[in-house]
């Protein structure tokens, strides 16, 4: 019998060598490579190919940073996957959730959800009763969803009247603890995480105080301090085997003077006008109006916005009936109707001229 020989490599350790954590830049930013948010966002990721729906708790006092952190952590993941959408929600869009899925296309989905600590004094305890027979089918609605990812960031205030249904979740982030809330979140993450959560809410003191924190680097008394939201702010995170400190920065550092059309789109202004008429008569004249419209609907589209004919969206529906009720190979269809994957370049001649732009 033939002997097959496996390489696994092993990832670089977190540490160096003399057993110091290790530390890496981040843009133009020194943090500890164990503490990145992204690993987590990575994680987050990963878990959701197998599970298909997954809760993303953000829990903290008022101005702790949570919606900041789910501005961060839904951008991170649409960039590590663009076919999710990004969409946030209020609190009386969960009591409805029905209504409000079945506003989104069939694309995968980022929800968030920003203050749910009022719920049910807001909309009562019947309304949360609904919304745990909605969420459970959150997939399906439509029928033909089952293959839909949901990932559901919601934010609250750390506090046991709120519903367990609610609590409960895949990933949790702490943004904040008061000394009063230590033994709240030693119930939820265990007496063995106590030093932990003392420590992290000493963290936080001294942020609030002294507008930084640090963190012990090896046993020689060296020390790593961040200087709090110069980029980074210190989080509590568990993702239900192990309990850790994680940094994350602020969306606007992340993209500088860069724009997400996903997660944050350009506000409308009197310089967004003229870039407009610039980008029509440019793009119309490299690429010709039928292309050019053809590319926008395609982008509209990934961003959930369905611009195709009625007769184009009936078509669609057939196929997914058909689907439904017969075994047919989408690759195969694909290939009776002559359609095959494209991949091409910009070529130079195609580029935007951005200089024109900036000079007018």
């Amino acid at each position: 019998m033939a002997i097959i020989t496996r390489i696994i490599e092993r990832k670089e350790s977190r540490t160096s060598k003399t057993g110091k954590p290790t530390v890496i830049k981040w843009q133009n930013a020194d943090m500890i490579r164990s503490q990145s948010i992204n690993a987590c966002v990575n994680e987050i990721y990963e878990s959701s190919k197998s599970m298909g729906f997954l809760k993303v708790n953000l829990i903290g006092a008022s101005s702790s940073g949570k919606s900041t952190l789910a501005g961060v952590l839904a951008h991170q993941l649409h960039v590590l996957d663009q076919t999710f959408e990004v969409h946030f929600f209020e609190d009386k869009d969960l009591i409805d959730f029905t209504a409000t899925i079945q506003k989104l296309s069939k694309s995968n989905q980022i929800l968030v959800f920003d203050d749910l600590s009022g719920l049910v004094s807001k909309f009562g305890k019947t309304a949360l009763d609904r919304l745990k027979a909605e969420i459970t089918t959150v997939r399906h609605i439509g029928g033909t969803n089952e293959d839909r990812k949901i990932i559901m960031i919601l934010n609250f205030h750390a506090q046991k009247v709120l519903d367990k249904f609610i609590r409960i979740s895949n990933f949790t982030f702490y943004t904040d603890c008061q000394k009063e809330e230590i033994g709240y979140l030693e119930e939820l993450l265990g007496k063995n995480q106590k030093s932990k959560i003392t420590q992290f809410a000493r963290l936080r003191a001294q942020s609030r105080m002294y507008h930084k924190f640090s963190f012990p680097l090896g046993s020689r008394g060296d020390y790593f301090t961040y200087k709090d939201g110069e980029p980074f702010r210190v989080l509590l995170y568990n993702n239900g085997i192990s309990t850790r400190f994680v940094v994350s920065p602020q969306i606007s550092w992340i993209l500088g003077d860069k724009l997400c059309q996903v997660c944050k789109p350009t506000e409308k202004t009197e310089e967004t006008k003229m870039n407009l008429e610039h980008f029509v008569n440019d793009f119309s004249k490299k690429f010709g109006k039928g292309i050019c419209k053809r590319a926008i609907e395609l982008k509209l589209l990934r961003q959930g916005i369905n611009t195709q004919p009625k007769r184009v969206q009936q078509a669609e529906k057939y196929i997914e009936q058909y689907f439904d009720a017969k075994h047919i190979n989408l690759e195969e269809l694909a290939d009776k109707y002559g359609l095959k994957e494209q991949n091409t370049h910009l070529l130079p001649c195609k580029q935007p001229d951005f200089n024109e732009v900036m000079s007018n």
